[in-house]
């Protein structure tokens, strides 16, 4: 090889390297690209949506996991990518608040078995913040006591008699409305839908008898106050169960509950200080959805970004050309 030639693949070597580098720079720590797999925060986000995480929205979280080959999460062709060997603390540079109804990335906190960088990721919205009283009665979400208004492409489970189906299908193909989670129950038929969608249909119904209801869950009644760091709190019977989990992972094995008592370093406790801030997050398709009803308080430190961007969306292989190079609210 004559040495011109091996001058120009040593240039372009070093061109490859330098920009590999450059980009794994930027993923790391300003933005990501990260594809929406599930339905939870449709209609806002569809499966198929490719968004751009700004991981600088709430202060940059330097990496745990330090010993991971670069451009893989956690595995690679099956095998894990990552050794936890050597992991650094948590750390996060310009620190700043969330803002209420931010759609954001976040590491699964019951996903205990991984490093923190590690976890799933889940994308919800947050709608309640530290320090904030949430209740839900007979279905209807307050918050600090005034009626939560949710956002407008929440998803809801409308029913209807099985005799409307097809003129309802017919409004819905008209009107590009897609048919999600179709579901059978004796004479009735139950799918999702939004506000504007359901408007729709019952306003372009034929026959004044025949209506779609939104169903709400009256089974699932709750009062919480979110966590918030320096807040200090009574440990009782009443509430261990609630906040066992978070202050098990803050104390990182030094703590442990037995029959309804916080002992930590092997002293009963009857307060405790939260070292973390802590969020609410509620998807917008309510009805399968992985979000804070499920896992529980989301800790500060779990959170990765804000969903800001849509740069290309596909489904079934074909390109949605409208979702492409469109913002997320």
């Amino acid at each position: 090889m004559s040495s011109k030639k091996k001058n120009i693949y040593t240039y372009l070597g070093k061109v490859i390297l330098i920009t590999l580098l450059i980009v794994l720079f930027i993923r790391t720590f300003f933005v990501e690209s990260y594809t929406i797999s599930s339905s939870q925060m449709q209609t806002s986000l569809l499966e198929g949506d490719q968004v751009l995480i700004d991981k600088t929205s709430y202060g940059v979280r330097l990496p745990i996991t330090i010993l991971t080959i670069p451009f893989t999460f956690d595995k690679i062709f099956g095998v894990r990518s990552y050794l936890t060997s050597i992991e650094a603390p948590y750390k996060r540079i310009l620190e700043k608040n969330i803002e209420r109804n931010d759609i954001v990335l976040f590491n699964n906190p019951m996903d205990i078995g991984k490093p923190l960088d590690k976890r799933d990721l889940i994308v919800s919205r947050c709608i309640a913040m530290p320090g904030d009283t949430i209740s839900v009665e007979k279905g209807l979400l307050s918050l600090n006591g005034i009626n939560h208004i949710a956002p407008p492409d929440l998803m809801n489970e409308y029913s209807m008699h099985i005799l409307a189906l097809k003129d309802i299908q017919a409004i819905m193909e008209e009107h590009n409305i897609p048919i999600r989670s179709l579901k059978h129950r004796a004479d009735t038929i139950s799918i999702l839908l939004n506000k504007l969608e359901a408007f729709i249909i019952n306003e372009n119904i034929e026959d004044s008898t025949v209506s779609i209801c939104c169903k709400t869950d009256t089974t699932q009644n709750y009062h919480l106050i979110v966590p918030s760091k320096g807040k200090l709190i009574s440990v009782n019977s009443l509430n261990i169960n609630m906040y066992k989990q978070l202050i098990l992972q803050e104390q990182e094995g030094n703590a442990c509950v037995i029959n309804d008592k916080l002992y930590i370093g092997g002293k009963e406790q009857t307060t405790y200080t939260f070292q973390d801030d802590y969020y609410w997050m509620l998807s917008d398709n309510t009805k399968d959805a992985l979000d804070s009803r499920m896992l529980g308080f989301i800790p500060f430190k779990n959170i990765i970004g804000k969903v800001h961007f849509i740069w290309y969306s596909s489904h079934n292989g074909n390109v949605r050309k409208e979702r492409c190079l469109t913002s997320v609210n």
